[in-house]
């Protein structure tokens, strides 16, 4: 009899009595027990590489703690497939993958002889299919413009060109891996129509791995592109799946001005040291009764001499009057200094230039599955431009669509800008967590919670800049 009993318990060793059942009822009780210690449990920290083509001959090291020196003592089962030890350490094991034909989820199991399995923290290797790779498409040709792709549960592609086609629809029920370049000056480019995640894996980078070269995903098509039911067109469509977007952590993600800048400055300096660079894009927020006077300009160069107040030349020279000062009254006091946001990611998610911003009809992603943590979005640091669809009730840049709770997801750091429909919307979804976020320029609510029974959601440190009025929404939008 075999069984699997989660204990939330934080102390290193765990005694159970033992008791032996059938059928629910208890035959006999064993008066030993039995004790679980976390320091005799060999447990997995690291993989490294996370991924090898299904061609094999990849040499995968495994860190940790707890292994033993003794590689004949190693049993380690890579997607049904036996990966050979090479060599070991007490704090790593290293092994070359064997091949592996046909469509299998990807597991990992590495079991020590006289120590049992190694707790590997949901860590994997995976297996991967080279987009490049002609044995990837039946020794045919990378699909052409126009065309669909079906990614099957047990198949994880890899984009490894630096441009693709515009696709019509990338069906996902497997895993859909974006891996960065080492140049992080390195650009990638990937087009389609639609993108659907079905019981799927989408990743762009993860927490512990960001995304750290460049990568623009653009979506196609107009208001009269064909419909996927419930999620649109010109869309992320995320169902009991994971998506994982992680560019490049920001820090800040916005200040606020230093001292006041008159209409014609072209500089202007900022109140705390930044990670900013030339060539980036930042919004001054309005400071008169006119919230229409935030501004957008490019970063062309950075004067740190002083790094705490970095001052910043300006591509044009600015039209409005940014007000920087503390108002103190007595011991309390109001800031009001004016924002200054920092919009460009590495990671870019937008609409084609071509149709968004004439017929505001930009891209979206529309997060949507029934149940309590049935899906996760982790979001953090990328770039959203040309998002959202005017006179379209539900198209908003990021939507999460009657979820419920979402303990795991969350959108951090984002650069939004030009939204024709919000910037997030959390409509029957809970516990979500909305952190540092920029939006500039953006129709309609810019931070969204649609019905007032959303609960446990934490909104906190997000700058929102030039709101602007949606006759095609609520009334007050």
């Amino acid at each position: 009899m075999t069984g699997v009993e989660t204990v939330d318990d934080s102390n290193p060793t765990y005694t159970c009595a033992i008791a032996i059942e059938k059928n629910d009822v208890i035959l006999a009780n064993v008066t030993e027990t039995i004790t679980y210690s976390g320091t005799l449990t060999p447990l997995l920290t690291a993989v490294n590489p996370r991924y090898g083509t299904v061609t094999g001959g990849t040499s995968v090291t495994f860190t940790g703690t707890n292994f033993v020196t003794d590689t004949s003592k190693y049993s380690i089962i890579i997607d049904k497939r036996t990966c050979s030890v090479t060599a070991a350490t007490t704090t790593s094991v290293t092994c070359t993958t064997d091949h592996r034909p046909g469509l299998i989820s990807p597991s990992l199991e590495i079991y020590v002889d006289g120590m049992g399995l190694v707790s590997n923290q949901q860590l994997l290797f995976r297996y991967v299919s080279m987009w490049s790779d002609d044995t990837t498409w039946g020794g045919e040709f990378a699909p052409m413009e126009g065309e669909s792709i079906f990614v099957p549960e047990g198949l994880n592609l890899y984009i490894d060109v630096d441009k693709t086609p515009e696709l019509n629809l990338i069906m996902v029920e497997g895993s859909l891996i974006f891996a960065p370049e080492s140049d992080p000056n390195h650009e990638r480019y990937f087009d389609a129509r639609y993108i659907f995640l079905n019981n799927a894996h989408m990743e762009v980078g993860t927490e512990e791995f960001p995304y750290t070269s460049k990568l623009t995903i653009t979506m196609h098509g107009n208001i009269s592109s064909p419909y996927l039911p419930i999620f649109g067109n010109k869309c992320i469509a995320v169902k009991h799946s994971t998506l994982d977007m992680h560019g490049v952590a920001r820090t800040p993600t916005w200040t606020v001005l230093n001292e006041t800048v008159e209409p014609g400055a072209t500089t202007i300096k900022l109140s705390e040291a930044v990670d900013w660079v030339a060539g980036e894009e930042i919004a001054i927020a309005a400071t008169s009764f006119n919230g229409r006077e935030g501004e957008k300009r490019t970063i062309t160069s950075i004067d740190k001499s002083n790094v705490n107040n970095p001052v910043i030349m300006l591509n044009e020279p600015l039209e409005f009057k940014h007000f920087a000062m503390i108002q103190w009254y007595g011991d309390d006091y109001i800031d009001m200094r004016a924002e200054v946001g920092l919009l460009t990611r590495n990671v870019k998610y937008r609409g084609d230039p071509e149709n968004s911003f004439p017929n505001q009809y930009g891209a979206t992603i529309f997060l949507h599955s029934e149940g309590d943590d049935s899906l996760v979005a982790r979001l953090e640091y990328i770039e959203l431009n040309d998002v959202g669809q005017a006179f379209k009730v539900g198209r908003y840049a990021v939507h999460f669509h009657m979820i419920g709770a979402v303990h795991k997801s969350y959108c951090k750091g984002f650069g939004t800008h030009q939204s024709f429909n919000r910037a997030f919307t959390l409509h029957g979804t809970h516990y979500m967590r909305l952190l540092n976020n920029v939006a500039y320029d953006v129709k309609g609510h810019v931070i969204f919670i649609e019905d007032a029974v959303e609960k446990k959601n934490h909104i906190q440190g997000n700058l929102i800049m030039k709101a602007k009025r949606s006759w095609s929404l609520l009334n007050t939008d």
